[in-house]
């Protein structure tokens, strides 16, 4: 129904009959938990992932993304009930330009990925009594209007709605050239259910590896792994890696042929404890991929 009407249609007789009794029975006592009123979310900062999109969706409560910065007052770009595409964070917002530039600050062609950039009267004039941090941020587009670099990655695709797809800090280059930007691929292969943690690596390599925090259970399940093979050994056991490599595969057959990790390694898992996570539940990469520096090397035949 969410669908049909996000088309600009809507469902025929019978099919919203059927609705109707879903709604009814099933879909108003889910709503309930929500408190009863709720009619539309609103939501920003990390993303959203698609499968908690879908499923309000399928409730009759559909999530908008959005996306802004303390620096730009703070909305850039939103996605609204009328008009909202699932995996950007919508169109900017009234009096906003939004452009993705390249490594020199040329503006790219609509659909190219690069810094996203804002422009348009909610951008800060700096940061107060710090000049030397605000030159780092703030520069002139070709009309002399302040464009605010985000120091995010993105794209604007044809209809104008705003994609996020990285930090351009996270972003590393292989050894051949390629750019890879570790979140996209995370995302898409941490979709697979036998995958609960996972880090991308590969700067300065040859191909890219990762760091895999598995869902045990789910794995000894499907792999008939007993008791008597110890958690830490369970990357060893029959079937696994044939499993985890068919997951990638499966996972990441969208993504580039570059970008898709060729080898990997189970882990402990990532915690606020262990300073692998940060209190957002975001992973510390840098810190995980630290920790893990001599796992990484044996993927990479290092001796």
């Amino acid at each position: 129904k969410a669908k049909a009407e996000e088309e600009g249609g809507g469902l025929g007789s019978w099919d919203q009959m059927q609705f109707d009794t879903l709604d009814g029975l099933v879909l108003e006592k889910i709503r309930g938990k929500f408190g009863g009123k709720l009619r539309v979310g609103f939501v920003a900062g990390a993303a959203c992932p698609p499968e908690i999109i879908n499923f309000m969706d399928s409730i009759g409560v559909p999530v908008c993304e959005g996306y802004g910065l303390t620096e730009t007052s703070p909305v850039v770009a939103m996605n609204s009930p009328e008009q909202r595409k699932v995996g950007t964070v919508g169109k900017p917002t009234g009096g906003v330009d939004v452009v993705a530039v390249d490594v020199e600050g040329n503006a790219l062609p609509q659909g190219s990925e690069g810094e996203i950039c804002v422009v348009g009267p909610n951008v800060m004039r700096g940061y107060h009594n710090n000049v030397e941090a605000t030159e780092e941020v703030i520069s002139m587009d070709g009309e002399g209007r302040r464009m605010f670099h985000t120091g995010d990655l993105g794209r604007v695709d044809e209809d104008g709605f705003v994609r996020i797809t990285g930090r351009l800090k996270e972003q590393f280059k292989l050894e051949n050239g390629k750019y890879v930007v570790p979140t996209p691929v995370e995302e898409a292969i941490g979709m697979s259910r036998f995958i609960e943690q996972i880090v991308l690596c590969g700067a300065n390599r040859p191909y890219n590896v990762c760091l895999i925090v598995p869902n045990v259970e789910a794995i000894r399940e499907v792999c008939k792994v007993g008791g008597e093979i110890k958690d830490d050994e369970l990357g060893a056991a029959a079937g696994v890696k044939e499993l985890i490599d068919r997951e990638i595969e499966t996972c990441g057959k969208e993504l580039k042929k570059f970008e898709v990790p060729t080898k990997w390694c189970f882990v402990e898992p990532f915690t606020v404890e262990n300073f692998m996570l940060t209190p957002k539940m975001s992973v510390r990469r840098h810190v995980a991929i630290r920790a893990y520096e001599k796992e990484i090397s044996a993927l990479y035949g290092d001796n």
